[in-house]
């Protein structure tokens, strides 16, 4: 797993929660990190993916991929967003299968 890759299931894991959960300031975040605006690899703005490939220096794999997820998550500081209850949302065991599926798919950022 890759950075990019961990980066996008992070989107995945808090865009879930604002399907059942909207509201404006959580939507202005995911379209900050949103990693689908433009075709390279990054985030609609662009200090966003920085800052999370300057945070993340450890080896990924699927097994360690949620708690440097929850880490990074924990960085963030968003306004008044409660952005590590939301990530908790997702329990440990359905991350893994929801990244063992992704990345057996063909995705944006498969070979960075």
């Amino acid at each position: 797993m890759n950075k990019f890759e961990l980066f996008t299931m992070i989107f995945y894991a808090i865009d879930l929660y604002y399907d059942d959960n909207p509201s404006d300031l959580l939507g202005q975040f995911l379209s900050s990190m949103s990693p689908f605006t433009f075709d390279d690899i990054g985030s609609a703005v662009p200090y966003v993916y920085k800052e999370f490939c300057d945070f993340v220096q450890e080896k990924i794999t699927i097994e360690n991929s949620y708690d440097i997820a929850l880490e990074y998550v924990k960085s963030i500081k968003f306004f008044d967003l409660d952005l590590v209850s939301i990530f908790k949302t997702v329990d440990t065991e359905k991350w893994k299968e929801g990244c063992k599926n992704y990345l057996a798919t063909d995705h944006k950022g498969k070979d960075c």
